[in-house]
């Protein structure tokens, strides 16, 4: 039975199966078939085609123990491929992390690149660290990082301290971007009174698919209002 896969809009292609297989097996060649379908989210019947595939393109042997007991082997021509899609696999996840990052800047600087300098991130996972880079490579200046996580700040993060929430108003940014898409709405009311003292608040899941104000009511400049 194939695991149930999160919603994505990352499309696995039959080259990065077969790359997930040969990677599964040559860390563990006693897998079963069904233990690789677990592992790879495919179902056992894709994983026996696939298997068949591979040892027919001589990228991987079989070896029977008994009628019950079957062990896989990665071939030299085998273990070359997992490094020739590897490279591959660097390449296009690079291309797909700047194409992610021109996506950010769209959606936080819109066409209010002249008047957006000075910035605080708000969240510390991957995705601010995206952002970050987004926008430093924009020449934006993200003065702080800050979380509302009770053990995180004072720790360094991206070679930054994380701060309180509570200190932003005293760094004076020009906005706050929330980079923490599932806690955005709740973010945004907790530091919702940042508004009142002209500091913008920028989220990364506004409707429409642009940065929009935090909260409801809020003025913001049309570049990032939601249309």
């Amino acid at each position: 039975m194939r695991t149930k896969a999160p919603e994505t809009l990352y499309i696995r292609a039959p080259k990065l199966n077969q790359f997930t297989i040969l990677q599964q097996l040559a860390s563990d060649p006693r897998l079963t078939q069904a233990g690789l379908a677990a592992r790879c989210n495919l179902s056992v019947a894709m994983i026996n085609n696939y298997m068949k595939e591979l040892c027919a393109l001589g990228l991987l042997e079989y070896r029977r123990k008994s009628s019950r007991s079957v062990s896989y082997h990665i071939t030299e021509a085998g273990l070359c491929q997992i490094e020739s899609i590897r490279q591959d696999l660097i390449q296009e996840m690079a291309e797909l992390y700047a194409g992610a990052k021109h996506q950010i800047q769209e959606l936080v600087l819109g066409k209010d690149l002249d008047n957006l300098h000075r910035v605080v991130l708000f969240g510390n996972g991957q995705l601010a660290e995206l952002t970050l880079h987004a926008l430093e490579s924009a020449d934006v200046n993200v003065i702080g990082v800050c979380t509302d996580d009770p053990v995180a700040p004072g720790r360094e993060w991206c070679g930054r301290a994380v701060l309180n929430p509570t200190q932003i108003r005293y760094l004076a940014p020009d906005a706050v971007v929330v980079a923490d898409l599932d806690r955005s709405e709740e973010i945004c009311r907790s530091i919702g009174y940042l508004a009142e003292r002209g500091i913008r608040l920028v989220r990364l899941n506004g409707a429409n698919g642009s940065a929009a104000s935090c909260l409801s009511g809020v003025p913001v400049p049309n570049a990032l209002a939601t249309q």
